[in-house]
């Protein structure tokens, strides 16, 4: 029979058996694991090394080529200052170039095309900076026009109307508008003073130094910059080639009256005289400077007679751009557009 000590013993057995497999056991799990979490972080450190120094390679890699893009900017920026002041030399030798203005626009870009233009031996028109009254959204400047011109009334079709004809007439047939290059009696008749349409009749009378363009000045509607420049009464004619400087925000005086002058323009003959730069917009209260910057060129290139008639040119504070300006007055009158905003459109007929 079994007594007692032998089930106390062979309890005590099996707990000691458990016991010593438990500790067995675990100092081998124990022993495998820390060698597997050892090879693990032993490979984290590698492929840690191994990527600072990929980062490191890259980084340096970037550096150099930086350093080598700046050092071609750098010799293309010498190159293109050794280069830029031959290359308007004699372009429009035997031509007038007038800029014509917004009053608001940028002053310093402006005049950098007009110092540009000087350069071209280009006789120089200076710059014609136009008035918003232009728009002719105001009752008093347009009674002032009907006025100084004797119009029949000053409705704003009727002011319109007249400016279609007259600004034009001074533009490109100076001898038709009162000036005159050479010496002559102070009052000249204007041939086809039928075409001046609601006007009175005595504005057929027109004094040598009196045009479109000099009593829109007396009005204060447009100024001439005409330092070293040809006198306001003795511009124009068919020689004459305009660069129109345009921004943004004159939007409006684009619409009611430069757009609208140039599709007479145009329309009488005068296609492939001129080139329409758009020029970034000054910073104003309610926008940020260069807003908009693109958008009258594109409506301009849109536009079927605008785009047939006139070339354009954007970015000409660029190498490329000032190149492209001087490049689309030389071959005038072919019309070529060049953006550097719009790959689309390059140094070409549209």
């Amino acid at each position: 029979m079994i007594n007692l000590r032998y089930h106390i013993v062979s309890i005590v057995a099996v707990f000691l058996a458990l016991a010593i497999g438990l500790a067995l056991g675990s100092t081998f799990v124990d022993s495998v694991l820390v060698s597997n979490l050892e090879f693990q972080v032993d490979q984290l450190e590698e492929d840690t090394l191994a990527a600072i120094a990929e980062r490191t390679e890259a980084v340096e890699a970037r550096d150099e080529a930086l350093a080598s893009i700046d050092a071609a900017r750098a010799e293309r920026g010498e190159m293109e200052n050794l280069v830029r002041p031959y290359l308007a030399q004699g372009r429009l030798s035997g031509t007038t170039a007038l800029v014509v203005a917004p009053e608001g626009a940028d002053t310093d870009a402006v005049a950098a095309i007009r110092s540009r233009l000087v350069a071209t031996d280009a006789e120089l028109g200076g710059v014609l900076w136009l008035s918003d009254g232009l728009r002719l959204d105001d009752a008093a400047v347009r009674r002032q026009i009907a006025d100084a011109f004797s119009l029949a009334g000053d409705s704003r079709d009727a002011v319109r109307r007249a400016l279609r004809f007259l600004v034009p007439q001074a533009l490109y047939r100076p001898d038709e508008a009162g000036s005159s290059t050479g010496e002559g009696a102070d009052v000249e008749v204007v041939p086809d003073a039928a075409a001046l349409d609601g006007f009175s009749p005595g504005f057929a009378a027109v004094p040598t130094t009196r045009t479109a363009l000099t009593v829109l000045r007396d009005l204060g509607l447009v100024t001439h910059d005409g330092t070293g420049a040809v006198a306001l009464h003795r511009l124009g004619g068919e020689t004459l080639r305009l660069v129109v400087v345009t921004d943004a925000a004159s939007a409006g005086l684009n619409t009611e009256f430069v757009f609208d002058l140039l599709d007479v323009i145009a329309a009488e003959g005068h296609e492939g005289t001129g080139v329409i730069v758009e020029i970034p917009a000054l910073a104003t209260d309610d926008s940020a400077a260069g807003a908009g910057y693109g958008s009258v060129l594109a409506g301009v290139r849109s536009d079927e007679v605008l785009s047939s008639a006139f070339s354009t040119v954007d970015a000409v504070d660029t190498f490329s751009g000032d190149l492209a300006l001087l490049v689309a007055l030389e071959n005038l009158p072919e019309v070529v557009h060049f953006s550097a905003i719009d790959p689309s459109h390059g140094l070409g007929t549209p």
